[in-house]
């Protein structure tokens, strides 16, 4: 028992495994939506690739900002909402290029599972030092 609650502490205290828990709890409802989208309606894979990446989006930011992060501070809204746009710009333009281009030499899940893999090796640095950073720890090691 005193493991679970190790173990369980070490959760909620280490950023980057609450953002590994929302990105993979992201990642499944934006996959799932494309597999739903594309795969069964046959909604066109930009269109569908787009809606499902959009509505992810909603989830991530809010758990990201106040539970990954904990950054709550309203006066900071703007400021973590400006650079978690321009970085989810950034990253659906990388995400619907991609997933357009490598499905046509390989399967559309396949390739939108290579292009999150991807970005997880920018994201998290950019989250943590830039988009949710607080004045008081912006580039605080403290994890």
């Amino acid at each position: 028992m005193k493991r679970v609650a190790s173990l369980a502490r070490y959760t909620y205290s280490n950023h980057f495994v609450r953002y590994v828990f929302v990105g993979f709890s992201t990642f499944i409802i934006d996959f799932g939506l494309l597999l739903l989208l594309h795969g069964f309606w046959d909604i066109d894979l930009v269109v569908a690739t787009s809606i499902a990446y959009w509505l992810s989006i909603m989830y991530n930011f809010t758990l990201n900002r106040w539970w990954t992060f904990s950054n709550t501070d309203r006066q900071n809204l703007r400021k973590n909402l400006t650079g978690y746009l321009l970085l989810l710009g950034f990253n659906y333009l990388f995400t619907v290029i991609f997933v357009k281009l490598a499905s046509n030499h390989i399967n559309y899940g396949l390739a939108k599972v290579m292009a999150v893999g991807i970005q997880v090796s920018w994201t998290f640095p950019v989250y943590k030092y830039v988009v949710f950073a607080k004045k008081s720890d912006g580039l605080s090691s403290t994890e």
